[in-house]
């Protein structure tokens, strides 16, 4: 498996709730998309952070979806320029809420 997280500073401070109503209004294009095993929308409301985790099936994938479209469609919805970084994931642990 493959891990990607995506740090993106907003321009403009925007609240929770703006930033979940955006995140919710997202969800649906990432539901069926190939190789993606699960994704967290993250964001620090303090700093104006959004971040992104993705686990990805294989790193092939993961590098499929993070071209230039993805790095403009960032800068379209949030006026930001993500920072990505990609990690090999070795193993994965489910807690007992799963």
């Amino acid at each position: 498996m493959h891990t990607v997280i995506v740090k993106y500073q907003l321009p403009v401070a925007k609240t929770r709730e703006e930033m979940l109503e955006a995140f919710q209004a997202a969800e649906g294009q990432f539901a069926s998309l190939p190789g993606l095993v699960r994704k967290y929308f993250c964001y620090d409301e303090a700093a104006h952070c959004g971040h992104s985790v993705y686990l990805w099936q294989t790193k092939e994938q993961a590098e499929a979806f993070f071209g230039p479209q993805f790095t403009a469609t960032m800068q379209d919805k949030f006026g930001a320029t993500p920072e990505v970084f990609a990690i090999d994931t070795l193993l994965v642990v489910d807690g007992p809420a799963a």
